[in-house]
């Protein structure tokens, strides 16, 4: 059996159905929920992978520029004339005309002041506005602003955070060694075996090596190169310690950029100090750069004040950037061995031109790469760039001291393109996630339908095989009873064997006719059964069927009649025919209990004859009109039914009409009943059937 049944539903098939939203449906809409909020996702991660790519593209341009600006240093310093003597105006003006880098030289005595250019009116106007501009500076009585990062110049609480972090790595590596090694030398004492007059030893485990986990590795990346080496002439102490010096500003600068927490930390004290960040000329559109830290938003840059003095004191040459109101300037000065300082301001178009030039392409489909100036203006821009706001870039990278406000700065070529990827990703997410849940949905649904329909199917077998051994046990037992009345009467009275014998003639064709469906039936299913069709007259076929149950019928208190207008010819199996109209009659037999009338009309409409069998029994809903031609079917199917019968009667009428080129169809009457109207199509002519 399949189960109990909880309104009209079988127990198992609810539990089956309880399992299937369970195991399929839920994970098919878990797992689409998550696919379309990573489909929602999908601009954000297209966004956050550009962004990866570009800002390494733009810190590697930062990189080539700044050490390009270093390249300027040298060159200026290999090719300044000697300030040795009094013929120093010519060497310098020929410096000038011979470098396109040189503006306007200058030349300084070891008390910084001005040798060169001359403050009288023998000087040009571009001296002249030269002195007006650095005089103060260059002879010592004003500072200018230097730029420093940050994280050099609070080194010391930077490197304070590093060492908590190394101490903290120390601790969990030396608590998974300690583990380790217990673990091995419990593996050893297990596995040890006693030698004869010694007793088994091992080795301690050797002590790790610590390596710090913060050193900088061999490819940090410095974002500012260095201007100022220092002079050869210096001690061998300053040498052996400025190494390990920049050695710790650059573990420091590689700390502050790795930790957030350290930048947040080091930005407050800044604050507190009132220290001043430079400020930047670029605002980058990345969602990615903006939702990050501070370092990624702010400068990493500080200012603060030194004297021509100070500043030339830590080296042998180098550049000095310098604002002149909201425009950047570069003073080169390099330190000769009668201590005086030659030098000369840099001029603007061709180091401008230099700085462009060290550039990789600036073009690409994805990007446009260049470097912004003080002003946010770009120093390169490809042919035919559309108009755009130089001062949002989707990243931007600060350059470093020796360029202050400068930044590396990369543009999306199209940039709506991030957006239209994520369309198509998304896209394509959602058309994945439809077909998968369609896919598994539908797949499931037919499983569970399939296995619901066999479920049922087990179900009707069952009924129907309860069923069939009632209705074979009924006539058996009938006449078995009937068998042993008569051998029991010697003489038995003539009327009661008479009708011993008709009840028995009676049972043994019920009998007969139950075995025939079971057997037609199993025929039909595999296509076995065979007909020998020909030309009969239906009308005549009905009238022998009636005949041949009326005596039965009416012996049950039936009322039965037959009406044929003339005769019906259609192409058919004489038995097969006959056996519809019996599974017909027996239907109307056993679900007339009260309206005890049965009515066979045979009729002929244009090219169909149908023969009509009505009663006036307990009929059929027009919802169950259909279904109870479904084998095993039946409108009360338990098997406490009153009525019996085993589901199969309708079911090969049925099929023998259609195979027949007809039709079975089932109607209500308007003073209830059934009407069941066997329709075939007719065959016309005067010839007469064969027998």
């Amino acid at each position: 059996m399949v189960g109990r049944r909880q309104g009209g539903v079988p127990v198992k098939a609810r539990y089956i159905g309880i399992i299937f939203v369970a195991a399929v449906i839920v994970p098919s809409v878990l797992l689409s929920v998550l696919s379309i909020r990573s489909a929602g996702r999908e601009e954000a991660y297209i966004e956050k992978q550009l962004t990866t790519t570009l800002l390494a593209e733009v810190t590697h341009a930062a990189s080539l520029v700044s050490s390009g600006v270093s390249e300027i240093a040298a060159e200026l310093h290999a090719n300044a004339p000697s300030s040795s003597g009094q013929a120093y105006e010519a060497a310098l003006l020929a410096w000038k005309k011979r470098n396109p880098l040189v503006g306007v030289p200058y030349l300084l005595s070891a008390g910084n002041r001005i040798l060169w250019p001359p403050a009288d009116s023998s000087s040009g106007e571009e001296e002249r506005m030269f002195l007006q501009l650095n005089s103060d500076f260059l002879s010592g009585k004003a500072a200018t602003l230097v730029f420093a990062n940050i994280a050099v110049v609070h080194k010391e609480q930077v490197l304070a955070e590093a060492g908590k972090l190394d101490e903290s790595l120390r601790r969990q590596e030396t608590t998974a060694d300690m583990k380790a090694a217990s673990s091995e030398k419990t593996v050893v004492r297990a596995l040890a075996r006693p030698e004869a007059g010694a007793g088994a030893q091992s080795e301690a485990p050797s002590a790790p090596e610590w390596s710090s986990a913060l050193e900088p590795p061999s490819t940090a990346r410095t974002l500012s190169a260095p201007v100022a080496p220092p002079a050869p002439g210096a001690s061998a102490a300053r040498d052996a310690s400025s190494v390990p010096e920049a050695l710790e500003s650059q573990r420091a600068i590689d700390t502050f950029e790795q930790n957030p927490a350290v930048q947040a930390r080091v930005y407050r004290k800044a604050q507190a100090q009132g220290e001043q960040l430079n400020a930047r000329v670029a605002q980058p559109t990345s969602k990615a750069l903006r939702e990050a830290p501070a370092a990624a938003s702010e400068s990493q840059y500080i200012t603060t004040s030194r004297l021509m003095s100070q500043i030339a004191s830590q080296g042998e040459y180098g550049i000095i950037p310098r604002f002149i109101g909201e425009k950047l300037t570069f003073l080169f000065w390099s330190r000769q061995n009668d201590g005086r300082i030659i030098g000369c301001e840099i001029a603007s178009a061709a180091f401008r031109l230099r700085i462009a030039g060290i550039l990789p392409s600036t073009y690409s489909p994805v990007r446009i790469l260049t470097v912004l100036d003080e002003s946010g203006t770009p120093l390169a821009t490809p042919p035919g760039a559309a108009p755009r706001d130089w001062r949002r870039p989707f990243v931007s990278q600060e350059i470093g001291e020796s360029l202050p406000r400068w930044e590396a700065a990369s543009y999306l070529t199209d940039p709506g393109s991030i957006s239209a990827q994520a369309r198509s990703a998304s896209a394509v997410i959602w058309i994945l996630v439809l077909i998968l849940f369609v896919s598994v949905a539908g797949g499931g649904t037919m499983v569970l339908t399939s296995l619901y329909g066999e479920m049922r199917l087990a179900q009707k077998k069952a009924s129907f095989v309860a069923s069939v051994s009632h209705e074979l046990k009924t006539p058996l037992t009938s006449i078995s009873l009937f068998i042993d009345l008569l051998r029991r009467s010697r003489r038995p009275d003539p009327r009661k064997r008479d009708r011993y014998l008709a009840l028995m003639a009676a049972e043994t064709e019920r009998l007969g006719r139950l075995i025939n469906n079971v057997l037609d039936f199993s025929s039909l299913e595999k296509g076995r059964k065979r007909y020998s069709k020909r030309r009969v007259d239906l009308a005549r076929i009905a009238s022998e069927v009636v005949e041949g149950q009326r005596v039965r019928l009416e012996g049950l208190g039936f009322t039965v009649g037959c009406e044929a207008a003339g005769r019906m010819f259609v192409d058919a199996d004489p038995e097969a025919m006959k056996q519809v109209l019996i599974n017909l009659l027996s239907n109307a037999e056993k679900y007339s209990p009260q309206g005890k009338e049965i009515q066979v009309a045979v009729v002929r409409a244009d090219t169909v004859v149908a023969a009509h069998v009505r009663d006036r029994g307990i009929g059929v809903a027009e919802s169950d009109r259909e279904r109870i031609f479904l084998e095993f079917v039946r409108v009360d199917d338990s098997l406490s039914a009153r009525v019996p019968g085993t589901g199969l009667g309708l079911t090969i009428a049925r099929r023998i009409a259609r195979d027949h080129g007809g039709n079975l169809t089932c109607a209500g009457r308007d003073d209830g009943g059934s009407d069941f109207v066997l329709e075939l199509p007719a065959t016309f002519g005067d010839l007469e059937e064969q027998e």
